[in-house]
């Protein structure tokens, strides 16, 4: 259940036209529906909660720039993720993820990536498509190789 404070939050957020959305430490288990209304958002965190999921009506959500989803519990980023076309900036380090998505490699304005500290055992082959990616972090997971195709990644620094 999403507590009352969450709803004012999000409710001020649709009055107010806001650009960006805070509900980072809220103790969520999931993403607000009522969040997935506020298609103007660029800037949305919900780090420091206990999100198990993101659903696939992320991709309603299509202006967001930076996303933020850092100490959840997510174990999967859904293919919808490949909508959010004017995403700079993901961060879903500090989660359960196991798999990076094709999908990740459809967001040709991605210039940041975290994905530390999960479960990842490989880069897909696709992450080369990235190439606007200045930042990528897969520290901590448990990558045993790495492609060879990274190193089309030029913009990497």
């Amino acid at each position: 259940m999403v507590s009352d404070e969450v709803l004012r939050m999000i409710e001020e957020a649709a009055r107010n036209n806001s650009k960006g959305l805070d509900l980072s430490w809220q103790g969520l288990t999931e993403i607000p529906m009522e969040v997935f209304q506020l298609q103007n958002l660029t800037f949305l965190s919900l780090s420091y909660n206990q999100i198990v999921e993101i659903p696939d009506a992320i991709e309603k959500l299509q202006n967001l720039t930076e996303l933020y989803l850092t100490k959840n519990e997510i174990v999967k980023i859904p293919d919808a993720i490949e909508k959010l076309q004017n995403l700079t900036e993901l961060d879903l380090a500090y989660n359960k993820i196991v798999k990076i998505p094709d999908a990740i490699g459809k967001l040709q304005n991605l210039i940041g990536l975290d994905l530390s500290d999960n479960k990842i055992v490989e880069i897909p082959d696709t992450i080369d498509k990235s190439q606007n990616l200045i930042w990528l972090n897969l520290g901590s997971n448990q990558i045993v190789e790495i492609p060879d195709l990274i190193v089309n990644l030029q913009s990497l620094e």
